[in-house]
């Protein structure tokens, strides 16, 4: 099967790697309630921006927050979906990966002093693989297998 010039291994889909990392996305995700966490995030900086003037700086700065914070969902859930199905990483890829990370890193900050982070934490280690994947190369990146240990034992 070819797909813009490209061939797609279907036998992906139906391997280990594919629904490990599935498992691992969605446990990351779901376990953590990591979706209402930051519904709840998001929804309390719309609430604190309703409280200052258009005029205000904390208004605007409340305002790159909300900003920011959508920007990271979208990364996260691409960067994922990427994992998941295992894409390659380009430079344009790596620059929006830090380009989010320096867009995350106030919020993990706020995460942490709420102490919502500490449930959040399953998410923030996987994320922080992710990052370490992309910069790596994406499915290009394959870690070091070590050799399997081969015992023998001889009945005598």
């Amino acid at each position: 099967m070819k797909i813009h010039g490209g061939d797609v291994n279907l036998n992906y889909f139906k391997s280990q790697d594919f629904f490990s990392r599935l498992g691992l996305s969605f446990g990351a995700l779901i376990i953590t309630v990591a979706p209402l966490w930051i519904f709840l995030y998001v929804v309390l900086l719309c609430f604190l921006s309703k409280g200052y003037d258009y005029e205000s700086t904390k208004y605007y700065m409340i305002l790159v927050l909300i900003v920011t914070a959508c920007f990271v969902v979208v990364v996260l859930m691409l960067m994922i979906l990427g994992w998941i199905l295992n894409c390659k990483s380009n430079s344009v890829i790596n620059t929006i990966v830090v380009i989010a990370i320096f867009c995350a890193l106030p919020h993990v900050v706020i995460s942490f002093a709420f102490m919502v982070g500490i449930l959040m934490l399953p998410l923030y280690i996987l994320v922080g693989y992710l990052v370490y994947w992309y910069l790596k190369g994406g499915a290009k990146y394959q870690p070091k297998v070590k050799p399997a240990l081969k015992v023998k034992i001889k009945l005598s």
